[in-house]
């Protein structure tokens, strides 16, 4: 007989509170850690580490295999049915799993790095070595991460978030104080290593926590598949993801010089400070998505979506359009060179309000097993993005970036706002509200 644990039906203050509060933690200190390295480095140097960060967070969605999201959505459900064999086993495979995969995706960047030295050059390339080699190390930290917000467990999934950009900036600002002009790109990259590496040491501490009595026994060969096989949409998925958000940076590099890279990769940092709100209630209701869908309970899944999609839009427009008057003194903070971004800053801030729109809608998919859907919405954006990009960089440079992300967005909302009305749990949630207003009118 397995003991379900019953998850709270709407957002809880105490863990909105606690997501929000080490989220704005960690925006600050990312928000630090890039003006320290925007002015230290220069906006050529700075594009050198922007170029590297952003292949690192492509190949870590790669490592990761999917199962950062499969463990938010079978670690939620086997905690809800109190199914802890199956548990313990999702946990030991996805670690061994992504362990291999990172590792090889590691050998292979080393590799071709290699190879294409020369045309890199030197700087580009040891900014890139140092970004494979945090591979591993990030996507353990995010499985890890997953899991415990599976379990209930916020504030411990949360803190390597909040912890790590503010090692960055500490570090950052202690090199550049200490090696001044010496302090280079592939520097700042090791700089970027070290800080993740301790985290992940503090994450691997805490252990899971795991309901005392249940079934501990499971078939590995059949739950093996069906990880796998959810593993694998939501692998294919944020493969898309990862190039719909960085494709911009990666044709920037290829197509434009290094100091647009730069450019372009610090406006969109400080655009991503009007998605703070957004992505962290999607880190506290995406595991309750799935235990409501576990558990049938389909209207009050629908009142936590609208819950989070006002919250979302409440935050999102107001700090947009401070970012937007504020950018004066952010771009005072960043030093010389910078002030050409301002145009690409507003495009990436009406993008970003574009897709608060959409609410947690994509994490209603995710955790309820519309992965495909997902998969076919995302592989509509990358093509978007990637089309637009090109289309329009050739005229407007890297404006033409910021366009090409305000596009993407709007493919982004439709579609997946558009498959939530035709979701199965979504029309039943509707019917059941219109019957209970009847009975209450008669």
């Amino acid at each position: 007989m397995t003991s379900a644990i019953r998850r709270p039906a709407s957002l809880s203050r105490r863990s909105g509170l606690t997501s929000l509060t080490l989220r704005l933690a960690g925006a600050g200190g990312m928000f630090l850690s890039h003006i320290v390295l925007a002015r230290a480095l220069g906006v050529e140097a700075f594009g050198e580490y922007s170029l590297a960060v952003a292949w690192l967070q492509i190949l870590t969605v790669v490592g990761k295999l999917g199962l950062d999201n499969t463990s938010l959505r079978y670690v939620s459900e086997y905690v809800t049915r109190g199914e802890v064999g199956k548990l313990r086993g999702f946990l030991a495979e996805s670690v061994r799993a992504s362990l291999l995969a990172s590792l090889g995706v590691t050998g292979l960047g080393v590799v071709t790095v290699f190879v294409c030295w020369p045309r890199l050059g030197d700087h580009a390339a040891w900014c890139l070595i140092v970004a494979l080699t945090a591979v591993p190390i990030v996507a353990l930290r995010q499985i890890r991460e997953a899991s415990l917000r599976g379990v209930g467990r916020l504030l411990e999934s949360q803190i390597g978030t909040a912890i790590w950009p503010l090692v960055l900036s500490i570090l950052a600002g202690t090199a550049w104080f200490s090696l001044g002009a010496s302090f280079t790109s592939p520097v700042a990259m090791l700089l970027h290593l070290v800080s993740l590496g301790s985290v992940l040491l503090l994450v691997c501490r805490y252990q899971c926590r795991l309901p005392n009595s249940g079934d501990q026994s499971f078939a590995r060969d059949e739950c093996f598949s069906v990880w796998q096989s959810t593993a694998m949409a939501f692998l294919f998925a944020e493969v898309l993801i990862a190039v719909k958000a960085r494709a911009c940076i990666g044709l920037a590099g290829m197509l434009l010089d290094r100091p647009s890279v730069g450019l372009y990769g610090a406006m969109e940092k400080f655009a991503d400070v009007s998605l703070l709100l957004s992505q962290s209630l999607g880190i506290v209701i995406a595991p309750q998505f799935a235990s409501l869908y576990a558990a049938g309970r389909f209207a009050e899944m629908r009142k936590l979506m609208r819950q989070g999609q006002l919250l979302g839009l409440g935050f999102t427009l107001p700090v947009a359009l401070a970012v937007g008057f504020l950018g004066d003194y952010v771009f005072a903070l960043l030093g010389p060179g910078y002030r050409d971004g301002w145009s690409v800053l507003i495009a990436l801030l009406v993008s970003a309000c574009i897709a608060a729109f959409s609410g947690p809608a994509a994490y209603v998919l995710q955790m309820t097993g519309r992965e495909r859907t997902i998969l076919a919405i995302t592989a509509a954006c990358a093509a978007t993005n990637i089309l637009f990009s090109l289309l329009l960089m050739k005229r407007f440079g890297i404006l033409g970036l910021g366009l090409a992300q305000i596009a993407t967005s709007l493919v982004w909302t439709a579609g997946v706002r558009g498959a939530l009305c035709w979701h199965p749990a979504w029309q039943t949630a509707t019917a059941d509200e219109q019957n209970a207003a009847q009975e209450v009118t008669a």
